[in-house]
């Protein structure tokens, strides 16, 4: 079964967090797991990740915490779910060519990729700025 892993799912929702809020406010990651319900130590290795990928920038010091370093309009859930798990395969065959040595012939192949092509699409297409909006407004994270 093909599911978005739960490091993906708190990566984009704390992404999500950061998203609704002004620009260039900071939080720190004990305020966004709180009110997102995401275990603080998990949320905060996967913070690392995403600091690294370059979707976060983190402040230091008694102010500190985490904010966007980009628009919230410039980052796609493509983006953040390759930064945490690498890139997106519906099966191993369309991971890497040769990989299974059935592509050639293979009837589920074609399928599997359009449908792959299918779902990178709306991931790509869809970005943090599309998901603040579809948030009905009384469920807005803040303080």
């Amino acid at each position: 079964m093909m599911q978005i892993t739960r490091r993906e799912e708190y990566g984009l929702r704390g992404l999500l967090f950061l998203a609704q809020q002004p620009d260039e406010k900071v939080f720190l990651v004990s305020e966004i797991s709180r009110v997102q319900k995401i275990p603080e130590r998990f949320l905060a290795k996967i913070f690392q990740r995403l600091s690294k990928a370059g979707f976060l920038r983190s402040v230091r010091g008694s102010k500190g915490g985490f904010t966007l370093r980009r628009a919230a309009s410039e980052i796609t859930m493509k983006d953040v779910i390759e930064a945490l798990e690498g890139p997106i395969a519906i099966h191993r065959c369309l991971l890497r060519k040769g990989v299974c040595g059935e592509e050639q012939g293979c009837p589920l192949y074609e399928v599997l990729e359009e449908a792959q092509e299918g779902l990178v699409k709306v991931l790509e297409r869809t970005t943090l700025e599309d998901l603040v909006k579809r948030i009905p407004n009384g469920k807005r994270g803040g303080r």
